[in-house]
């Protein structure tokens, strides 16, 4: 591992260290001081739009309406289990519509209509699972503790995946996964993060009882929350790739942006509910 590597690599673990008990303890807190974490995660995701996109004049409406769409729906999410989104989106997507028709210092709304729309579809609405996860009031299901639970045990099981990942793919990696889309991951390291994922599922399911996991459900989640996890990655590389970035942000050192930090729980977190979900209906 070269000097910048290293420098990296040791910014992107402070922040971690910083970063973390924060997101924990919001979630073992819950309630409003979770739904406001998760408001303001979704809210920066949304700011930070714009650069995908590869736009300028067009960057203060998707932020502006896209940030408003945000707040209902994660507020409609929190309050109303969700049952408004349609309307919202509808609304939301009208406003933008016609906020284009007025503006006409880009020669290209497409790219503004389509922003807007990708924040909610792609950012808020997965994020707002986080809410339902954990526990919100507008929807019935597991108590709190157990909510704050299956939270944890998901970002658990991320965050141990992309570092298997990481580290294995770093250290031993030859074959490209994807290259077109993301030249540093690799077979080795993607294989290595599913089975990390796998091993945390499982140790979980057997250390917490307040999940109500066995041992052989807990392996398999944690295999396809690595499965999710890298698809979530792979989606935002792709993006970024298209825009020419090699980050979307500079917020978090040695992480990048919002979106590059919880580009995996986009994908991670609506899998994960549903799951449980038809878990309970089989």
């Amino acid at each position: 591992m070269n000097m910048k590597a290293g420098s990296d690599l040791k910014i992107r673990t402070l922040v971690a260290i910083a970063g973390i008990p924060i997101l924990l303890t919001a979630v073992v807190l819950g309630d409003f001081i979770f739904f406001f974490v998760v408001m303001v995660i979704a809210l920066r995701a949304v700011w930070e739009i714009p650069h995908i996109f590869t736009v300028k004049e067009g960057a203060v409406p998707i932020r502006v309406v896209g940030s408003l769409g945000t707040v209902a729906l994660l507020a409609d999410a929190w309050w109303n289990g969700g049952a408004g989104w349609g309307v919202i989106l509808l609304g939301g997507a009208t406003l933008i519509l016609l906020t284009e028709v007025f503006r006409t210092k880009d020669p290209d709304p497409s790219r503004v209509t389509g922003g807007t729309l990708t924040a909610w579809l792609w950012v808020t609405i997965p994020l707002a699972h986080l809410l339902w996860l954990r526990g919100a009031p507008g929807i019935m299901g597991s108590p709190p503790a157990a909510g704050a639970w299956l939270v944890m045990a998901m970002w658990v099981m991320i965050w141990l995946s992309d570092s298997a990942a990481y580290f294995i793919g770093r250290s031993f990696g030859k074959r490209k996964l994807h290259e077109a889309v993301s030249p540093n991951k690799t077979w080795e390291g993607t294989i290595a993060g599913l089975v990390a994922g796998a091993i945390t599922g499982g140790v979980l399911a057997a250390a917490v009882p307040r999940l109500l996991w066995d041992i052989p459900f807990g392996l398999l989640v944690g295999f396809l929350i690595g499965v999710t996890a890298a698809l979530g990655d792979l989606m935002e590389s792709r993006l970024k790739r298209g825009a020419g970035l090699k980050d979307v942000g500079e917020i978090l050192p040695g992480h990048g942006g919002f979106l590059d930090r919880f580009d995996s729980t986009l994908f991670s977190a609506p899998f994960l509910y549903y799951v449980l979900i038809v878990r309970e209906l089989l």
